[in-house]
């Protein structure tokens, strides 16, 4: 689970369900094992934001102009990370492929290390808590399982990652028109 934390492709949807899994035949204790999971991904977590705080900046300052990003774009990024940080990196954790990546940004705003150990805590917890679950729950049906989880996934991914960059466009191309009438724009 460190592994998956740090960014690396070792999804916790297989991991975790296997988990509940040794659970249901008595092998491992079901607590535990969601406990040391997280923990794992915690401790992954924090590599990839303590990289990102201490190289992403200097690198983002030299190079990030290679990949579309100015000041003015890492400036947003603080001020967004400083409104919606908290919810963004709790709420990515059940997001597969952004789960272990946005450590990157809570690192580069610079995001208090305390909220950041909480949130990704509390997420990766509740997240491998319920993929737990669903391989002790259903530990018969082990192979039915491994490909609900691959289709569904991605699925899920497709749908979250198509949302997140209208949203992007949106906020970064599109200037809202100026109604004279109401002066809601200057």
């Amino acid at each position: 689970m460190v592994l998956e934390g740090m960014s690396l492709p070792i999804p916790s949807e297989v991991v975790m369900p296997l988990v509940g899994y040794y659970a249901s035949l008595g092998l491992i204790d079901p607590v535990l094992g969601v406990l040391a999971g997280t923990l794992g991904s915690l401790v992954g977590s924090l590599i990839d934001y303590y990289m990102a705080y201490y190289l992403g900046l200097p690198f983002l300052i030299k190079y990030g102009r290679l990949f579309g990003i100015d000041q003015n774009r890492l400036n947003a990024l603080n001020r967004w990370f400083s409104r919606y940080g908290v919810f963004a990196v709790f709420g990515f954790r059940f997001l597969p492929g952004f789960r272990a990546l946005i450590s990157f940004p809570a690192g580069l705003a610079g995001m208090r290390i305390v909220s950041f150990i909480v949130v990704t805590f509390l997420g990766h917890l509740v997240w491998d808590s319920i993929l737990a679950y669903i391989g002790f729950s259903f530990a018969a049906e082990w192979s039915l399982i491994i490909g609900l989880i691959d289709r569904y996934l991605y699925v899920i991914t497709g749908i979250a990652v198509v949302i997140i960059l209208v949203y992007i466009v949106l906020r970064l191309y599109v200037k809202p028109r100026c109604d004279d009438s109401i002066k809601l724009c200057d």
